[in-house]
């Protein structure tokens, strides 16, 4: 039997009732008085209408949220591209720039030595230069690790996403600001290292126009 809705009055024209189900007839409802009707549902007017401003505040809530989950899946792709940049690009092009640095610096280390070490000023100055190559490779060590650890928590957040979309939208704002920051903090970390490797390269450049120089007057002086 199809079931239709209506407004049940009373005998005073009053509407009272929301009933969903076929109407029956009043005479059939007499003599079946103390009849319960399982297919049949009686909720007041008001309630009625609060269940149906319920179902369009779910139905607002439920597009509300399709809506940042799409948000949120968007920003955990860029989050994930972003770390596969540092990793794959920013990454390697540091440890070259490091490797040719850390060669510059050995063929330092054997002109001065070949020049037998003079000066002591000459002496504290490789020492200091030398502390500073080992800081870059420290840190360069230290980069690649957490970036490899990054990316590998990028991809369980990711799994994670896939399989409980419907966990808490809360929770996934708290991970995509989390990992944001982490995202600003290498970045930062990454500009620091360049600026730092820049000035070291400079100063490498005026230590060996100082070799230089050192060498061209102990050859005058027949040192070496």
């Amino acid at each position: 039997m199809s079931r239709r809705w209506y407004f049940e009055t009373t005998p005073a024209g009053k509407e009272q009732f929301v009933s969903i189900k076929r109407s029956r007839s009043h005479h059939h409802r007499r003599h079946h008085h103390h009849h319960l009707d399982h297919d049949t549902v009686r909720v007041s007017r008001d309630e009625w209408n609060r269940l149906v401003e319920r179902e369009r505040c779910l139905e607002e809530a439920n597009k509300s949220l399709v809506a940042e989950v799409s948000a949120l899946k968007a920003s955990l792709s860029a989050a994930q591209a972003e770390a596969h940049h540092l990793c794959h690009v920013v990454v390697p092009q540091l440890q070259g720039q490091i490797n040719v640095l850390l060669a510059d610096n050995e063929a330092l280390r054997r002109s001065l030595d070949n020049a037998g070490n003079s000066s002591s000023k000459h002496c504290h100055e490789l020492d200091r230069l030398k502390d500073i190559m080992a800081a870059l490779e420290k840190e360069k060590c230290a980069l690649a690790a957490d970036n490899a650890g990054l990316k590998d928590k990028i991809k369980g957040l990711a799994k994670q996403l896939e399989q409980a979309c419907g966990r808490r939208v809360s929770d996934l704002l708290a991970d995509i600001d989390y990992w944001k920051d982490q995202m600003r903090y290498w970045k930062c970390k990454y500009e620091d290292t360049r600026r730092r490797h820049d000035d070291t390269c400079g100063m490498l450049e005026i230590r060996t126009e100082k070799m230089r120089a050192y060498e061209e007057i102990l050859r005058r002086r027949r040192i070496i």
